[in-house]
């Protein structure tokens, strides 16, 4: 399943129906979900599945689910969902215990979230970083060298043109995630 990302430059994210049937007609293999309620939920990601893609559902904007194993819990019996995201550890911890694939979202705002990625980069419940804004990868390539020799990067937010899109790429992260539909069948 992390092949997928590995030979993936962008990364769909989705925030809404327009969206998502965008999605389901482009080339992009990797989708992030990112809205939904808990009963749309299930019908997204089987719609997605259908067309083949690889699904992550991000927990903390999926109306309905809460940061509780619970809600992982109905996330892994009342979907095919391959993998989580969320801003919560702990919940990213459970979630690989029932075989998902985790992302931890940071938002990188100040040299106090930089410093903590060394302890981040530790945790061996979190497969995959995104960044956001992923612009600021590309004025941090020496951060961006050593946290890629540990966990997988994607850069998101606030991405709006190939310009953009190459940058992130080049300094060393994996993929990128936009919801700006122009970039989703991109190539690099």
């Amino acid at each position: 399943m992390m092949e997928v990302l590995k030979n993936t430059n962008i990364v769909a994210a989705v925030r809404n129906e327009t969206d998502l049937t965008n999605c389901l007609q482009s080339s992009c293999k990797v989708v992030f979900l990112l809205s939904g309620t808990l009963l749309s939920l299930p019908d997204y990601v089987a719609a997605l599945k259908k067309a083949d893609k690889t699904v992550f559902v991000h927990m903390d904007l999926v109306e309905g689910l809460s940061n509780s194993k619970s809600s992982v819990d109905y996330i892994k019996n009342k979907t095919a969902a391959d993998g989580i995201i969320s801003t919560k550890q702990n919940i990213l911890k459970y979630a690989k215990s029932l075989g998902f694939m985790t992302i931890l979202r940071i938002f990188l705002l100040d040299s106090k979230t930089l410093d903590s990625l060394e302890k981040i980069c530790c945790d061996a419940s979190i497969d995959i970083l995104e960044i956001l804004p992923g612009i600021v990868l590309t004025i941090i390539p020496e951060t961006v060298a050593w946290v890629k020799e540990k966990k997988m990067i994607i850069g998101g937010g606030l991405i709006k043109s190939r310009e953009i899109v190459s940058k992130i790429l080049q300094v060393g992260a994996q993929s990128v995630s936009t919801s700006d539909t122009e970039l989703w069948n991109y190539t690099e």
